[in-house]
């Protein structure tokens, strides 16, 4: 086989029209990965050849061995987005020392210092849900203000100054071949932000403190390790971006799948978790695991930097590495009937969050925004419902991020026909 024979990727969403078709499962992964070997060789799309790899073993094998598997060296190459200088283009020592700037702050033991803000934010909200009427907006007035203001809250950050980050946000992971340029600005232009905010603190921190805002931690650590001010701040800004966006996108991304999925009996899985609560945990990994959160269904790139075996092929120094999550959370090696929505499912390794050394950083408070926006919603409103067909809803291809560009719900009981 060619190079030119290799499939091209990465494969159309299937949220994407075809031929002004809509898939019947906009959350569903194209056709294209079927009989796809564990490790298979693919074409991006300004010709890199590079090995897919949609095996779960061999995916984690790639996340987790970074000695083997590196991030430097695979960086922005199209489509994928430019992201130096943050920690997600660094690898080994130069990647701890950076994300140790925050410390443990993030730790599952210590995330329920953030319960209360993500719950009053999270009622404020829905409060002026009611006061505002049917049909509500879920982005623009649920999950965008929910996560950026807790992220802002948790840094310490000015209400007035978060919309400065969604228009950063944006800049950051929009794609395409003309973009580097403004991935690069926004994230100089953050930077410069938590500069400014870092050095009183850095001047003046107290590090002993414990009931303080991340910046001041970020502070402590930094002053305390010697760091200049452009590691920490950079790092502040990456933390943002990383800690709203993504989280956002996947409130609206479950509420699209819980109200369109059915089961045998015909209720929604919405109902399913207005009736038993008690799932919802569960709901939130095995929607993390079924719902792709990138328009690459994959993790960034790495590149080999040695010869190694991977699922039965032989790789050399310098080729590229696709981890393809979104299809590895789906291997039925290791997920039963993986097509399946299943609350129950337990073990549930899926990959969502990543795996190693580059895991994501704000994963806990990820799980605790999510449990909270579907435990609130499902309890106060157990009624909602699309307000339009589900293949009207439309979804970004602005940015890497995958969600509905737009999604209206109606959040009061229907009145019976007369």
């Amino acid at each position: 086989m060619t190079a030119t024979d290799h499939p091209r990727y990465p494969f159309p969403c299937q949220d994407v029209p075809v031929d002004g078709r809509r898939p019947a499962d906009p959350m569903g992964l194209s056709a294209l990965y079927d009989g796809l070997a564990p490790v298979s060789r693919v074409r991006l799309p300004e010709g890199h050849e590079a090995f897919l790899v949609t095996g779960h073993a061999e995916c984690r094998r790639v996340l987790r061995e970074q000695d083997t598997f590196q991030r430097a060296g695979a960086d922005a190459i199209p489509p994928y987005p430019h992201t130096p200088p943050t920690m997600l283009a660094r690898d080994g020592r130069e990647h701890r020392a950076h994300r140790d700037l925050i410390g443990n702050a993030f730790a599952p033991a210590r995330i329920d210092r953030y319960r209360p803000t993500v719950e009053r934010l999270t009622s404020r909200l829905l409060d002026a849900l009611v006061q505002a009427g049917d049909p509500i907006e879920v982005n623009e007035q649920l999950a965008m203000p929910l996560t950026l203001g807790v992220i802002g809250s948790a840094m310490g950050l000015p209400d007035d100054d978060l919309p400065l980050f969604r228009t950063w946000g944006d800049m950051f992971l929009s794609t395409g071949a003309d973009r580097a340029a403004d991935n690069e600005r926004a994230m100089l232009e953050m930077t410069a932000y938590m500069a400014g905010r870092l050095g009183g603190l850095m001047s003046d921190v107290d590090p002993g403190s414990e009931d303080v805002g991340l910046l001041s931690v970020i502070a402590a650590n930094a002053v305390r390790r010697q760091t200049g001010l452009e590691e920490p701040a950079l790092l502040a800004a990456s933390v943002v971006i990383a800690g709203w966006e993504t989280t956002a996108a996947a409130i609206a991304g479950f509420l699209f799948r819980l109200l369109t999925t059915r089961e045998q009996g015909g209720d929604t899985l919405y109902r399913l978790l207005t009736a038993q609560p008690h799932r919802i945990p569960g709901a939130v990994e095995e929607l993390l695991r079924t719902t792709p959160g990138t328009a690459f269904e994959s993790a960034q790139p790495r590149r080999a930097v040695r010869e190694v075996d991977l699922g039965g092929v032989r790789l050399r120094a310098g080729d590229l590495v696709i981890p393809a999550v979104d299809r590895a959370n789906r291997d039925p090696d290791v997920f039963e009937d993986p097509e399946h929505i299943d609350f129950q499912r337990t073990p549930n390794h899926h990959l969502a969050f990543g795996g190693g050394p580059h895991v994501c950083l704000g994963a806990p408070l990820a799980r605790l925004e999510l449990t909270t926006a579907l435990r609130e919603l499902t309890r106060r409103f157990p009624d909602a419902r699309l307000h339009h067909a589900p293949h009207d809803v439309d979804w970004n291809t602005a940015t890497s991020i995958r969600h509905p560009v737009a999604l209206w719900l109606d959040l009061a009981p229907q009145e019976p026909e007369r």
